[in-house]
């Protein structure tokens, strides 16, 4: 299994980019709980509601964002990956944003590793 979270990179404002990586963003968490769900015993991750993300007003997106969150929350202790916050930044900051994107990925990178879905 790889990953299939290729478009990590989205431009503040840029609202097909955010679509595009929302689509391989929610199928890489999905990996995850595959994967982890094949583990013996298996390890049963809930699925999050994170794939509404592109027409998101400010309170569903601090919403979506507390989801997210969530969901890394429940894979990081398989990955043995330190916690990073990510249920915020200033959306409508794009320094924020790109903070936000940079940790993310690492994360995602750091998650991808340990499961090796590189």
């Amino acid at each position: 299994m790889s990953t299939e979270f290729f478009a990590n990179v989205v431009a503040f404002g840029d609202i097909p980019g955010i679509g595009l990586w929302e689509v391989g963003h929610y199928r890489q968490h999905l990996n995850y709980n595959n994967f982890l769900a094949t583990r013996t015993p298996p390890i049963s991750i809930p699925v999050y509601p994170i794939l509404n993300l592109v027409s998101l007003d400010k309170q569903k997106l601090l919403w979506w964002l507390e989801q997210h969150e969530l969901w890394h929350e429940a894979v990081r202790p398989f990955a043995n990956v330190t916690d990073t916050d990510l249920s915020y930044f200033d959306v409508e900051n794009a320094n924020s944003f790109y903070n936000w994107q940079e940790l993310h990925n690492a994360e995602h990178t750091a998650i991808d590793a340990a499961f090796g879905l590189t």
